[in-house]
Order: C-alpha cells, then structure tokens, then sequence
C-alpha cells in the first residue's frame, strides 16, 4: 500500500491546479460519452476543452452524415466512455470522428467484471468473500444438492455485469434457489452466503505506475422506493471515516488498492469501483466495476472540495503518462456528504413525461423548478437537488434507470439497507409526476402494505375513458387537451425559466438529427400526447444554440417574452385569418390597432400606415415591390436600386424576386464609419442618369447587423427627394432605438422615408416570426398587391357579403402578398398590454448601455482593441496583445477565440469581417444580460487570446 493511502481519513489524489496544467498541455478536447451528462458536469471548475456527446451502450448509436469518412485519430483529441466494454457505440463514435477512446484493455475488464472470475482478482489481491460456490451452466444437480443449510439465506448472482438489478437474487431456501437455476439455464451461478451488514463503494484509478484511492460511499442497494429488484443500485451517498463503524473506511481503501493493484498489474487503466459488503467488523469484497460508476459525479465534488483533480482528469493522465505527478492526499472535507438516488422503473411501462434536468427547490411536498443555477450537487442550497432524467418518453423495462436524483446531505441512514428519510421520499413523490408513479415507485401505508388507492384511481379512469363517448376524427377530449395543455405550460415555462443542460452554442451533426427524428409515416397514433411533447422539445426544439441565453452575444438574438408565447397559441387555436374582414374582423382590428401603436412608439406620422409580415426579409421585399410599380411603368432593364455593401442580403435577393438584374442593384462602398456615403450615391445616381439609366431607389440602413452602423438618412432622403427616388429604410434592428430617449432624433429622419422595416422579433423581444411594413403612402400597398388589379376570376375571394360590407372594412390579404396570414400582431398586442411600452424602451436603453459598458472595458484592456464603437448595442473588437508581431496571425487568433468560447459551453460570440479583417462581434440587447456576463465572456476572449498568442 502506498505510503498516501495509508492515512485513514484522507482522500487521495493529485493536486487539481497542477493535473489542470497538465491536462491543458496533453489535451485539445475531452469528450465525455454516456446517455447522462452528470460526470462530466461535476468536473468543476469547467474546463474549456471537457464536453459531452450522448453516446452509450443502452441508445441508439447517431447515424453519421452521409458521405463522412473515418477520420484519423488526433492524439490531442481523446474520449472517455461510461461503459466501453458494453457495445460498440463508444468505439464506433471515436472512430467516426477521429477521437482516441480511453478505455481500458477488454479482456482484462471482462475477465474483472464477470462475477465468477472475480472471485479469483480478489484471492490474488488478498482481499476476502463471502463465501461461495459456483453452479456449472451445465449437468446441474437439484437445488437441495447446493444449498447449504449452514447459511441462513444465501444471494445468487449471474456472472455478467451491469444487469440493472436483474442478476442478483436474494434466496432463502433450495425452493428459491431452484426458481434461479430454472430463470437461468445455460450459463454459470454464483451463490454466496449472505452477507448482513452495510455496503460501501471505493472509487479508485489504477494508473500507470501506482492505484489511486479516492472516495468512499454508503451503497444503497434495493431499496423498495426506487427499484424493481431486490439487488439493483439505487444509489450512494458519501462517507468519512468518522461516519462508519471503527477501521472500515480503512479497510474499504486498503482493499480497493490492493485490487488495484492487481487490475494494473494486468494492464488494466483507469478508473473502477469496488462493492464491499460488512460481515462481523470485516469488509468483504463483492464484485469489482471496471469503469467508471454513477457515484463519480458525488466524488467529484468531494475532491473539488479537497483541492484534487476529478477522477475523470485523473483517468485521462492514466492514458496520457508513464507515470502519474506527485501523490496528494487531503482530508475529506466536512461538508462533502453528498448523496444520490437512481430511479427505476419498478414495470414494464411508458414512460409519458418527466421533469427536465434542472436544479429543484423543496417546500413541503411542493416541488419546483428547474431553477437557475449551475447543476453542480456541491453548490446546492438544503432545500435543493438535481434532478437528472435519464430515460426518454415511450417504453421502459421494469429495472431500467429513469432518472439521478442528487442531493446536497444524506437520504438514508447509515445502515444495511435502510428506508429512505422522509425528506428524500417527498423528493421522490415531488418529482415523479402523479401519472407516472404506478410504474416508476410503490406508495406504502404505515404498516409498510401497498396501498390500493392509486390501482383504484387508475382504474376508476379507465372505466370512465371506456364510458365517454369517442371523440370525432382529429378531436381530442377535454381531459386529455387539458392535461397535454398544463404540460405544454410546464415546458414553456421551464424553457424560459431555466438555462438546461446543454451549453448555448449547442450544433448537433445532422446524422445525430436524423437517427433521433428521422421515421415512417406514422399510420396510427397515440393517446399518449404529453410524452410526444417531451419527445420532440428535449429531441428535436432543445437540439439548438439557444439565442436567448445571456451571454449569447451573436447576432441580432431573440428573446420571446411569455404573454406573447400565449399569444401564439391561442391565436392559433383561433384560426386567427386577419386577411379579409368577412372571415377575420376582429384579428384585422388587433392588427390595425397594433400598428398604431407601433408608429406611436416610433414617432410615425398618423398618415403612415402597413402590416405585419413574417420578417425582414419579406418586408424589404414587400417594400421595395410596391416602389417597383410606383416609379417604373413596366419592364425596364435600365432600372437601378442603390444600397451600400452594408445592407442586409435580402436586399439583394429582394432585387433578384422583383426582376433585377445583379448590374441593376448598385451596390456603393461605405464611408469610413461604414455608412452609406451620401455624396458618392448622389454622384452615381447622376452619372448613371447620364448614361441613359433609371435609378428608382435607395435603400438606407438603420443599424448594420455587422456593425450596427447607422445611415444618414437625412441626408439620403435628400438625395432621393432631389432625384424623384424611393427611400426605403431597413431598421429592421436598429428602428426600436427611435422609440427611446437615446433615438428621439430619429424620428424625423423616419418620417421621412417612403417604407419602413421593423423587426419586433429583434429588439422588440418578440418570439419568432413578425415583421412590420410601415409606408408613408399606404393607400399604394392593395395598389401593388390587391387582387382586383390582375384579370383572374376573384369570385371564390369576393363572396356575396352576409351582411352590407362597411366602407371602412380592410382586407389585409390586399396589402401584402400572403392570403391566408397568421395573426402575428396579437404577440406584440398582448406583450405590449402586459408590460407596457415603458418597459420595452427600458429594455431598448438597457441593451445599448450595457454596449457601451462592454466597449468601455475592451478599450480599458491592454490585450483587447476596439474596432467599431458601439451603435444600436453592437460593437465589435479584436485580441491584439502587446508586442504582437507584423506576421501574427490575427484573423486566425479571433476565429480561434470564437470557436473556444463556444466549445467552452458558457457563452456564444462569433466574429464577423470589418473592412477586410476578421473581429469579434457581440450584440447585447438581449435584457436578461449583464455586466457579468459581459465581462465572462471577456475573460474568456483574453483567455483563449493568449492560447492563440502562444501558439
């Protein structure tokens, strides 16, 4: 034994700062593979090069993109699998994607997890076993002739690994032990005798020239709250050698390093567990786990505490080193008595909904969440847990895992198979939903008996859904909408209440799409539409960089807001029409009313009028259609449109819709603030008018969405009216500032313009999609767009009317190019009657502060040079350190920085090109952003600069 692993009491390991240095210089990329991120996020603090890939035995391995090729393994590039003995997955994965898998040798973890075999590590380690016999698979004797009457009760064991539960039986008689021996034909049986007294588990690493012992933990083994067999996992819970009877945390530790000892010996790497049981104040060893075990996530945050590198860093130096850095050993620290609980399915059952992975907070039996906060069990507060939902929606098998529930104290004595406390099984029934409880956990009355109540209840319904009348074809009944509706809700609301698990640069490969979503028609439905809503939110809508995240600062990020989230849904449920006023009276006046209140907000004239559109793309289109038919009669290849090379593209594809040529769209190269240069568009539209050509219109920009840059549209709609022109102003960004004190001066600048882009899903925090046309004349919208100027037979569109139509009813589906429209309005309408419009320019002034505070400490900081100041709450810059060479590659360094801060998993910001160089950009508006987030996010730039530099 070593001479660290001696002290009883210590935790062992290597010093965290000197294996972080280490790990940062043998290592590009870490990859964490198993179906439950909870290892890899309890490696704290997070290091930039550690993710992690939903890969594991028990899924479906992700089909790779078509036509992608094996890559080659990158040394600096390393994965490590949960379970790589357990299929193919993890290797297929590595291999696919150029990654070396750290795993061990198979054969030696075969020959160390077979129950049998075992038996033969732990004689040669010199650790001791219950005692034992084995059952041959073949010419077996009756039961009575292996049973010992000497043992009271005995457990019967199949040699495989990782049964889930399924493979361990406790027996008590020759009866019992005949049931196994006719469940399990063919194949050999372990029978020992029982053995009474608490379990524990030891996390160890066997490296490359010693076995390093880590945490001890209290196993918690079939506990009838949990689990669907008497032996499965349920759980563990962290122990100090004050918290056990005398010299067992000494014995478990020596124990694990002498097995060890022997796995390295064999060429076993890496990190394992070892199940003790206690009989007689002497630990017995019971099976070895040659990989790494749920419980590494609690042991995590023990050796967190104690200043040493996580067991998972340490297993990757195994691989990496001839030799491991200079032992550690700490004592364990007081507060790390974390613990966790493993959920399964105690049935074969379906699994409908469960709660998202997510801190929980506990009143009573009151369970709520996920709440912010990092998922991390040692930052948890004694009213917390985490909550890891492991299974997917549809069906489980009795004994499968559903979910890891992590705790911040103890849920269970300190004894052989003890009950839950009370605390921990309100936990349970918090946050299994009531519909799901038959089948994940048994409810018992005082005197320990099944209660009836639930089998009652759930019967009770199915006699009432026999009883209902069938619904009509594509109906739903009333109890089933509602409850889909509440899940619904409780999705919506933890999507905008909490963060999640994944990091918000989140890019799946579309082979992982593809397997995860790709099916048949389905010709038959289900009943179960909760599960389909979990199903295709964590699968499909959460498989996305989540722009509303604060510290995502890349480009013009939506936030969406909750009463417009409502407003949505129910103008769907509406079949809101707001196009022809015989169909859609009241949807049009909801529109009609929320474009004045946006020209209101905006200091519009009370002439302009339009109408909501799906985006900027399409109003850009829509507006520069109706200044096509206004100023050009016909065809005219001579036309000219004018813009800068700062424009948005759909300007250009606009041109390309309306019939321009790519020569008719005069694209201008800005001034030095890289606006549109007003003097040199004046001098081109006259020479082109010289030349025989006929310039039509302009489009001027309200904030660049590269650099926020602001036109001078003044100056431009003097041009254009000197010309005879079109001014068509995108703000489909920057037009919100004009309702603010900081933009007020825009207005008359916008009053000017002969259309008008806004974006309320930009910086009118709509969710996605709306769009606004805003024109000065909009009596020339059903000029351009109404059906009665085309010779088509309109009589389906102009029914006889039901009751004499108004003079004053307006068909929108004349003022735009869609007939059949949704009613985008109403999500502004509602959001705008909520929160009042006080709060919206609030919201406006608050992302253009935080700008300028963030370009304050880019140019306070001697490593980072700011490019563009900061206009409409973008600005962007460039790492560019202090003595940097001519031939530095700077452009290289800020696409570096970019994809490390992403792969980091904190933040999103991505460069952009300013006058031909590549820079870092960030856009703030988003109102749930800090200064700390910004200046995360800085550091992190500086960090990975100086990464970039060195290189």
């Amino acid at each position: 034994m070593s001479p660290v692993s001696r002290a009883v009491g210590d935790i062992e390991g290597i010093d965290a700062k000197a294996g972080l240095r280490l790990l940062a210089g043998l290592v590009d990329e870490v990859v964490w593979l198993d179906h439950c991120p909870a290892v890899s996020a309890s490696f704290q603090p997070p290091p930039a090069w550690l993710r992690h890939e939903p890969v594991s035995a028990w899924q479906p391995l992700p089909e790779p993109p078509p036509g992608l090729r094996p890559c080659p393994p990158d040394p600096r590039r390393v994965c490590v699998s949960f379970a790589p003995e357990h299929g193919d997955n993890a290797r297929t994965w590595a291999r696919t994607h150029g990654y070396r898998l750290l795993a061990p040798d198979s054969g030696v973890t075969a020959w160390a997890a077979d129950k049998i075999s075992a038996t033969r590590l732990f004689a040669e380690a010199g650790v001791p076993v219950p005692p034992f016999l084995v059952i041959p698979a073949t010419d077996r004797e009756p039961a009575e002739a292996y049973w010992s009457g000497r043992w009271p009760r005995a457990v019967a064991q199949r040699a495989e690994n990782n049964l889930i539960g399924r493979g361990t039986v406790l027996v008590d008689g020759p009866s019992g032990l005949q049931a196994c021996l006719d469940a399990w034909p063919d194949e050999p049986l372990k029978l020992s005798r029982f053995a009474p007294g608490i379990s524990l588990t030891v996390t160890a690493c066997a490296g490359p020239d010693r076995t390093v012992v880590s945490a001890v933990s209290h196993q918690l083994v079939g506990l009838p709250e949990l689990a669907a067999s008497w032996g499965a996992h349920c759980g563990n819970q962290l122990v100090g050698p004050d918290d056990l009877p005398e010299e067992l945390y000494g014995q478990a530790r020596a124990a694990a390093h002498r097995v060890g000892e022997v796995l390295r010996g064999r060429g076993f790497r890496g990190a394992f567990g070892l199940d003790l049981v206690e009989e007689d104040g002497r630990l017995r060893a019971v099976e070895v786990n040659p990989r790494f075990q749920t419980v590494v996530s609690l042991v995590h945050a023990a050796e967190g505490a104690a200043g040493l590198l996580p067991t998972l860093g340490l297993h990757v130096l195994s691989f990496l080193l001839p030799a491991l850095p200079p032992p550690a050993a700490r004592q364990l620290p007081p507060g790390a008595r974390h613990s966790q609980l493993v959920v399964h399915a105690r049935t074969d059952t379906v699994v409908r909904r469960l709660p998202p992975t997510g801190r929980y907070r506990r009143d009573g039996r009151a369970v709520s969440g996920p709440l912010h906060g990092p998922p991390v069990v040692s930052r948890t507060a004694g009213d917390e847990a985490l909550w890891w939902a492991v299974a997917r929606s549809g069906p489980v098998t009795a004994g499968q895992e559903l979910a890891l529930v992590q705790f911040p104290g103890p849920v269970a004595a300190l004894q052989p198979r003890p009950r839950l406390l009370p605390g921990a099984s309100a936990w349970i029934a918090g946050l299994v939903p009531d519909e799901e409880a038959q089948g994940l956990r048994p409810e018992k009355d005082d005197g320990g008996r099944h209660t009836e109540d639930a089998e009652a209840e759930a019967e009770a319904d199915a006699d009432r859904s026999a009883e209902e009348e069938p619904p009509p074809l594509l109906r739903m009944n009333e109890r089933a909408m509602r409850e889909a509706g509440r899940h619904t809700v409780d999705l919506v609301i933890a999507r905008m209440t909490t963060h999640g698990p994944r990091p918000p640069c989140h890019v799946p490969s579309p082979g992982a799409l593809r397997a995860a979503l790709d099916e048949p028609l389905p010709e038959h439905g289900t009943r179960d539409l909760p599960g389909l809503l979990d199903h295709v939110t964590e699968r499909a809508l959460a498989e996305a960089t989540r722009l509303d995240h604060p510290r995502c600062f890349a480009f013009v990020p939506s936030t969406g807001n909750f009463p417009a989230v409502l407003a949505d849904a129910l103008a769907s449920a509406y079949l809101s029409v707001p196009g022809a006023w015989l169909v859609g009276a009241g949807p049009t006046q909801i529109e009609l009313t929320t474009l004045r209140w946006l020209k209101t907000f905006l200091g519009l004239p009370d002439g302009h009028g339009g109408l909501f559109v799906s985006g900027g793309s399409t109003a850009n289109l829509t507006c520069l259609a109706v200044a096509r038919d206004h100023l050009l009669d016909g065809p005219q290849p001579h036309a000219r449109l004018y813009c800068s090379t700062q424009a948005h593209p759909s300007v250009a594809q606009a041109a390309h819709l309306l019939g321009l040529t790519r020569e008719q769209l005069t694209v201008l190269p800005p001034d030095d603030g890289l606006r549109l240069d007003a003097d040199a568009l004046a001098e081109r539209i006259g020479r082109d008018r010289r030349a025989g050509l006929r310039p039509f219109a302009v489009v001027a920009t309200l904030g660049t969405t590269g650099t926020g840059a602001v036109d001078p549209i003044d100056r431009v709609a003097d041009v254009c009216r000197e010309e005879g022109l079109w001014l068509h102003v995108d703000g489909a960004h920057g037009a919100a500032v004009a309702g603010t004190a900081r933009g007020h001066q825009l207005r008359s600048a916008l009053g000017r313009a002969d259309s008008l882009t806004v974006d309320p899903h930009k910086w009118l925090f709509q969710p996605y999609e709306i769009g606004c046309v805003l024109l000065r004349r909009p009596e020339l919208l059903p000029e351009t767009f109404g059906v009665t100027r085309h010779a088509l037979d309109q009589g389906y569109l102009r029914p006889a009317h039901p009751a004499a139509p108004g003079c004053e009813e307006v068909n929108l589906s004349d003022h735009g190019p869609q007939q059949s429209r949704g009613l985008r309005a109403l999500k502004l309408w509602l959001s705008l009657k909520t929160f009042g419009a006080g709060a919206f320019r609030r919201a406006v002034e608050q992302g253009a502060d935080l700008a300028e505070h963030a370009a304050g400490l880019v140019e306070a900081h001697p490593e980072l040079e700011l490019v563009t100041p900061p206009s409409l709450a973008i600005l962007t810059f460039r790492y560019r350190p202090r003595g940097a060479p001519a031939a530095w590659d700077a452009d290289a360094a800020q696409a570096h920085i970019s994809r490390r801060v992403c792969a980091d998993g904190g933040a999103v910001l991505l460069t952009t090109t300013v006058r031909g160089a590549t820079v870092l950009r960030m856009c703030t508006i988003n109102p749930t952003s800090t200064r700390a987030d910004v200046a995360y996010v800085l550091d992190l730039v500086t960090r990975y600069g100086r990464e970039a530099w060195r290189v």
